[in-house]
């Protein structure tokens, strides 16, 4: 590893004086870091020249898909849509480039190399054929941000083929050239979004904005990893799909799609809550009992607690469509032959409320419900418990957060809860870490590694983490194939200040459980053991 010391110099690689939004935030945060500064702006002189060819406009029948993608999938912003480069960059000096192959044609006083201040680290925001090129002008070499896998889905037009293909993953990077070598020094993975591609390359960029600043963090505290993944993908490609690539995109799609409106009109989907009574953690998963809910109706993300004699499930109890109503917790009491009472709301807020984390410290109960449609983490404590809670604080405030799962370990608080940083970005994603020393204190303290997982196969929390063989397991989501689809047991490695680690042992699938076609939260405690699956009703049940 090789480590850095003192403030990081930078150079910024640009197409030109007005850059996509993405990079345009990205330069925003990375100007605002402590012990990083921007000190040189490299504009290259080939971009924007010359019209766009016809394969980067793409065929007649992407264009027309494209322009029907965007009126059905309008979003609030584009990250590629061009805007000027921010007031940060107003006052650093500026040089052009020529790359090799276009120095015929360098304009007559002009330079064609780089000349200005000695750099540690290039930032290639602009055309990536830079990359390789300038890769020896910095210490460290040249960072970019790219779509694609580093190999596969390299080279082609990002968020396209991955849907393309069936692909439930797409990926993306950051790249490190340096001294004639690619490597991927940093990865995440998003669910494909199928139904649009639009919305499927956005996300990608929405996410990417935080991907540099968070290298660049590392390269100052922990310096650069000693080994990291070759890369073999030349890059991302502006060549719009051709009408061949467009039939396989429609021959993909329409059955898909029609299977979709099929369901609908003749069936109703639902979460539905399943346990069983048992003191240890479950190896297998028959003999569970499964509690219907009315039509209409969802009853999710189960958290088991106990009481003296009594075992509890609390829920998030929704009525469809979830737009006409904010959704609460209620609490389902099960008594010692297994037999569960109807369910009881507890705790309703103007807002949506879901994911009732509940644990006990000191003799108390406390729940931490997923509330962030108020861009908060609240604490509640229980006043008469399962049926009455009062509000303690905001752990956090101004966040997206979801599924927040706390657990007292080694002397110290956890708090993990997957964030979206950037409006536009996947909630699925990205696990956050933070710790505190007292469960009440003012300030959480993020991991220096967050966010701890970037990979929506096994970031999301799907229930309380519990001890077993004096080992400590993490239950987690898989959204890959679709939100919810599975549950991952991980057991968790190192969990400290500086270092998280984890490794899968087994994975919940939803064929474990008859009807089931997701299963997305596990929670046990000793005397019972939950989780929720997702269930096809036929509508004419409807009524009932």
């Amino acid at each position: 590893m090789l480590q850095t010391s003192g403030t990081l110099r930078l150079g910024l690689l640009l197409d030109d004086e007005r850059v996509p939004y993405w990079a345009a935030r990205t330069i925003d945060r990375m100007s605002s870091m402590e012990g990083v500064r921007i000190e040189l702006v490299v504009i290259d002189g080939q971009n924007g020249r010359s019209a766009p060819s016809r394969t980067a406009r793409g065929s007649v029948l992407y264009r027309a898909h494209s322009w029907l993608d965007g009126q059905m999938n309008r979003t609030k912003q584009d990250p590629l849509a061009r805007v000027d480069v921010p007031d940060a960059l107003r006052n650093v000096p500026r040089v052009t480039h020529y790359r090799k192959e276009d120095r015929t044609n360098v304009p007559e006083g002009e330079a064609s190399n780089i000349e200005g201040p000695e750099l540690d680290v290039l930032i290639n925001l602009g055309d990536p054929r830079l990359s390789p090129e300038l890769s020896d002008r910095a210490r460290y070499g040249v960072l970019s941000f790219r779509p694609g896998d580093g190999s596969r889905y390299d080279g082609r037009f990002p968020g396209f083929q991955e849907i393309c293909d069936g692909e439930p993953i797409t990926a993306s990077h950051v790249r490190r050239d340096h001294k004639g070598s690619a490597t991927a020094v940093y990865r995440s993975y998003s669910s494909t979004f199928e139904r649009s591609e639009k919305r499927n390359r956005e996300q990608i960029y929405h996410k990417g904005i935080s991907f540099l600043p968070r290298v660049l963090h590392q390269l100052r505290s922990e310096g650069v990893p000693g080994s990291a993944e070759e890369i073999t993908g030349g890059g991302t490609s502006d060549k719009r799909p051709e009408n061949v690539d467009m039939m396989r995109y429609f021959l993909r799609r329409l059955p898909a799609s029609a299977g979709l409106a099929t369901r609908r009109a003749w069936s109703e989907e639902r979460w539905a809550v399943r346990y069983r009574l048992g003191e240890d953690v479950p190896s297998t998963f028959d003999g569970f009992i499964t509690l219907e809910p009315p039509a209409r109706t969802w009853w999710a993300d189960p958290q088991a607690a106990w009481q003296d004699d009594d075992l509890f499930i609390f829920i998030e109890d929704l009525t469809i469509p979830g737009r006409k109503n904010r959704g609460h917790i209620s609490v389902i009491r099960v008594d010692g032959q297994g037999k569960a009472e109807r369910p009881v709301p507890v705790l309703e807020r103007p807002y949506h409320l879901s994911y009732p984390f509940v644990f006990q410290w000191k003799g108390t109960h406390y729940m931490v419900p997923e509330s962030s449609a108020n861009r908060s983490i609240e604490l509640y404590e229980a006043v008469e418990f399962p049926y009455r809670w009062r509000h303690v604080k905001d752990l956090m405030t101004g966040v997206s957060a979801v599924d927040t799962t706390v657990v007292r370990w080694g002397g110290r608080w956890w708090l993990f809860a997957n964030i979206r940083e950037n409006d536009g970005a996947p909630l699925n994603d990205e696990l956050f870490l933070f710790h505190a020393k007292d469960l009440l204190a003012d300030r959480w303290e993020p991991h220096p590694r967050n966010p701890v997982i970037s990979d929506v196969r096994s970031s999301r929390p799907a229930g309380a983490l519990f001890v077993q063989d004096g080992a400590l397991y993490r239950p987690s989501q898989d959204s890959s194939l679709s939100y919810g689809y599975a549950v991952n047991i991980n057991k968790v490695l190192r969990l400290d200040e500086r270092g998280y680690e984890e490794v899968r042992t087994s994975y919940i699938e939803p064929g474990l459980f008859p009807g089931a076609s997701r299963v997305h939260t596990f929670s046990h405690v000793p005397g019972i053991t939950v989780v929720d699956t997702f269930m096809t009703w036929p509508r004419s049940i409807r009524g009932r």
